[in-house]
């Protein structure tokens, strides 16, 4: 093969594989660009969390959860009169009809409240 031959199929070959690559480049980069503005996009409609407050209630009822031995349904009436239902570990200790506890109000942009038991007071009579 003469030398200005070779040099001319040498050339095509890296302009081939040099348009292949910059497809794969590009196509790449769009992918990466898709995943970048899909995890902005579900980081920016988080419900976050806009107030915590400090509640104080009575418990009005409480079932073992269905789920174990490892927490409890609570029906809470506050001391506002609201009655709420929330969910108590039982590290936080065994919940009785009657205790009163202490609950962090958790409000969240959308509107939605969670409450999560902090303390359960116990009346030692």
């Amino acid at each position: 093969m003469k030398p200005e031959t070779k040099k001319r199929m040498d050339h095509l070959i890296f302009m081939q594989r040099l348009k292949y690559g910059a497809m794969a480049g590009g196509v790449g980069l769009v992918v990466l660009s898709f995943m970048l503005f899909m995890g902005y996009e579900q980081q920016a409609q988080i419900d976050k969390v806009t107030a915590t407050i400090m509640v104080h209630g009575t418990i009005v009822e409480a079932k073992l959860a269905r789920s174990g031995n490892a927490s409890y349904n609570l029906t809470v009436r506050l001391d506002d009169g609201r009655s709420v239902k929330t969910v108590s570990q039982r590290a936080s200790g065994i919940p009785y009809k009657g205790e009163q506890l202490d609950m962090k109000e958790v409000a969240h942009k959308s509107g939605r409240k969670n409450y999560i038991v902090t303390q359960l007071i116990v009346k030692h009579e």
